[in-house]
């Protein structure tokens, strides 16, 4: 049976456990311009959690550890320090873990390149610990990673895997949080080689979707041909097979990677928002059917700014996608955080 969350956490915020402890200080304030940033929904503290990315700096930018959590009740920011962060990163996969009330980290782009460890953030403290399991992926960035509320694993598919191993990074992963362990799982067939794609859980269909991502075919090694995604792939944990459902012949959005996509509760489809189209970078924001396979292009009254590598999350329980920085054409950073209300059907922007 599967360790539940200890009741005693449920009556206290994490917050107020942190405010108690040494080395944990929260202080009010906003986050920094980034991109590469990763954001996970915690129902129990009633917060969007966000972790590294890439900020300012010379060159390419100052590479970040640091947590952040908005309030969605008050609809502010506040930074959580902790006093055992991982290496600064950007671009890891990040997921949240229901059944331990924690966040998994894996992997992303440092100063000493990509990165193939494992982190748990104890949502209880904020304190994070590395776990060193015998057999995992082999280091990457720009992966795709999502967490089964049915099965309780996280899968994770793809990424940018190391110069020499580039042509190896179609591969399929699960990782155990109740054993700390990965698994590979080696399917039949798989999406094409990709980074900068998305990668969902939907409950509905107790399936995953990837949709965009830049993708890549090699020859003895080499890259042969590259382009863009817009097929969707699912994946089925139960029969450990992926299937490709190639885009309707009706309206559906530009092929794209380093998009902001999240799965949508309340309409069990995709929700897609900007990335780059290889021209130029995309505001446009999209909602995917499941059950008609048909995508529907949204119109607001206000829109966030074209962007790349921000990122997205969905709030359940608010009905509510929370879309954080990202990375300008110009190669500026964005610090702008935009909330779209399922209710409404409208963005609207928070902060600065």
């Amino acid at each position: 049976m599967k360790r539940k969350i200890k009741m005693k956490y449920m009556a206290i915020y994490p917050v107020l456990i942190c405010a108690l402890l040494v080395g944990c200080q929260i202080n009010p304030s906003s986050p920094s311009a980034r991109h590469g940033a990763k954001t996970i929904y915690d129902p129990v503290g009633k917060q969007i959690i966000m972790f590294g990315g890439r900020g300012e700096g010379e060159i390419v930018g100052d590479l970040l550890d640091d947590i952040w959590a908005f309030d969605l009740e008050k609809e502010n920011w506040r930074e959580i320090k902790s006093s055992s962060p991982p290496p600064s990163r950007l671009s890891p996969g990040l997921v949240y873990d229901p059944s331990h009330h924690q966040v998994i980290l894996f992997g992303g782009y440092s100063s000493r390149g990509r990165l193939d460890d494992t982190w748990l953030l104890d949502l209880n403290d904020y304190e994070w610990e590395e776990v060193n399991p015998a057999l995992s992926p082999p280091a990457r960035s720009d992966l795709g990673m999502a967490y089964d509320g049915s099965n309780y694993i996280v899968l994770l598919f793809g990424g940018m895997c190391l110069e020499n191993q580039r042509d190896l990074c179609d591969d399929t992963w699960v990782f155990d949080p109740e054993s700390n362990r990965w698994i590979q799982m080696n399917p039949p067939s798989s999406p094409p080689v990709m980074y900068g794609h998305s990668l969902n859980y939907d409950s509905l269909n107790d399936k995953f979707l990837v949709w965009g991502g830049h993708m890549s075919k090699f020859d003895q090694g080499n890259i042969s041909s590259a382009g863009y995604n817009d097929s969707i792939w699912s994946y089925s944990y139960a029969e450990n097979q992926w299937q490709e459902i190639p885009p309707s012949i009706q309206s559906h959005p530009s092929a794209r990677y380093w998009h902001q996509a999240v799965y949508d509760a309340r309409f069990s489809g995709l929700f897609v928002f900007g990335g780059d189209g290889g021209r130029r970078y995309l505001a446009d924001t999209w909602f995917y059917n499941l059950e008609t396979n048909i995508w529907s292009k949204h119109i607001s009254e206000q829109t966030p700014p074209a962007r790349i590598v921000g990122t997205a999350v969905y709030a359940t329980d608010y009905d509510q996608i929370i879309l954080f920085g990202g990375l300008r054409q110009d190669f500026s950073n964005l610090n702008d955080t935009w909330i779209f209300s399922e209710i409404s059907g409208e963005w609207e922007q928070k902060s600065p």
